[in-house]
């Protein structure tokens, strides 16, 4: 299984340096947390194609219950997990000689 990128957390001197930064740059001001709380995730506003022509991915629709397993077994890694289990069943697929449905 992948692991994700981790990087140390920034210290309160560093973090207060940054936004220091952002606020003294009047073309780019930080949002605010009204603005915050009004985004959305790119693939629930775009449609559907452009998204995963930009992505490289597919919208995929999952039963609850899976996620729910995968979740539960795999915790904060499960999409990665989930991912290797596809890709190792295309492998397999692949391999087997049998045609895949269109």
């Amino acid at each position: 299984m992948k692991k994700r990128w981790q990087t140390e957390p920034i210290s309160d001197e560093e973090d207060a340096a940054i936004t220091a930064a952002a606020l003294s740059d009047p073309d780019n001001p930080p949002l605010t947390d009204e603005e915050m709380d009004r985004m959305r995730p790119a693939r629930d506003v775009m449609p559907r194609d452009l998204f995963e022509k930009l992505t490289g991915t597919r919208a995929v629709f999952v039963p609850a219950e899976v996620v729910d397993h995968f979740k539960t077994r795999f915790g904060p890694d499960w999409e990665e997990e989930m991912r290797d289990v596809l890709r190792a069943a295309a492998q397999k697929d692949e391999g087997d000689g049998r045609e895949a449905a269109e």
